[in-house]
């Protein structure tokens, strides 16, 4: 074999007379990798995807398609980078819309990402829908309910209450978090603050969370009183309406008065001794205190079983 001495060439020019530099086609290549996603072969596209990208590493469109695919690979780290490069250029481009879509998609493979929620709560705020940015905050501090994650939870659900003030439902789980962290004091505030801003079924249950954290006769009152404004504990009136919905109603009001009958006879019995008619409080009233103490746990305990049992039939019947 002749070297390059004796040819009269250099080595480099000749390997350019055999080999032939590959030309950039963008529109082969988005349609072989739009085939190989069609086709569910993965790793083919995102081949081409990455082709693209080479070139145009800031081609947000690009990121928004290759994500979901790097996602489902398992290559959630990268996967997160292409949803963040997709989502801000959409933004900064003006196209709010789209990146909260993106976000939304991101929220999907990975939902333990705090990020993802804080953004689409953000973004929500500047598409002026607080009330969408903490309905996405509520939905993510579901999928924070072990111990070791309630920090994040707790993260999540302060920044609710903090784009809607007093919001029920996240102030609400927000108390039942931080009691459960042994943080019973700013728990027992935000319930007492929720008691006096709302009506209805929510102050039942307002009520409701403020007995079990802190039991004691007034609380159970409170809580029955609230009941019973909310028609809870339904009192008999003519009404014009008629049919299988109010059959259902109907059908759990003497559970719920029995359990309220037990839990007053209950009280009744602890406040025998405490009558001021003679009666010595020694070791025979023990079993005044004991039982009457139990028929009231058990009477409120078996209101609150059938109440909740009422809601799951009514959030089920409904449309």
């Amino acid at each position: 074999m002749l070297s390059s001495e004796h040819t009269g060439q250099p080595r480099k020019y000749r390997h350019m007379l055999f080999t032939r530099e590959k030309s950039y086609d963008r529109f082969d290549i988005l349609a072989a990798a739009e085939k190989a996603r069609s086709k569910g072969r993965r790793r083919k596209a995102i081949v081409e995807y990455r082709k693209v990208l080479e070139i145009d590493p800031d081609d947000h469109v690009i990121h928004g398609k290759v994500a979901p695919l790097l996602a489902e690979r398992k290559r959630l780290d990268e996967a997160w980078s292409s949803f963040v490069a997709a989502g801000e250029g959409y933004h900064r481009n003006g196209y709010i819309n789209q990146a909260v879509s993106i976000y939304i998609q991101a929220a999907r493979y990975l939902p333990r990402k705090l990020e993802v929620w804080e953004t689409i709560a953000r973004l929500q705020e500047e598409r002026e829908l607080p009330a969408d940015g903490v309905k996405a905050l509520l939905s993510g501090c579901h999928y924070f309910r072990r111990r070791d994650q309630r920090p994040e939870a707790i993260h999540l659900l302060r920044l609710a209450c903090k784009i809607q003030p007093w919001h029920f439902e996240a102030t609400y789980i927000l108390a039942k978090v931080l009691a459960k962290g042994g943080e019973k004091g700013e728990a027992l505030q935000l319930l007492h603050g929720l008691a006096e801003r709302v009506q209805g079924r929510n102050l039942r249950r307002a009520r409701a969370a403020l007995f079990r954290m802190s039991p004691s006769l007034g609380a159970a009152w409170r809580w029955l009183r609230a009941a019973i404004a909310a028609r809870e504990i339904p009192i008999p009136r003519t009404t014009s309406w008629g049919g299988l919905g109010i059959g259902r109603v109907k059908r759990g009001r003497p559970a719920r008065l029995i359990c309220l009958t037990i839990a007053l006879l209950g009280a009744i019995l602890v406040g025998v001794p405490w009558v001021p008619f003679g009666f010595d409080i020694g070791p025979d009233m023990v079993s005044f205190l004991l039982g009457g103490s139990g028929l009231v746990v058990f009477g409120l305990t078996s209101f609150l079983f059938f109440s909740r049992r009422r809601e799951r039939r009514g959030a089920a019947l409904s449309p």
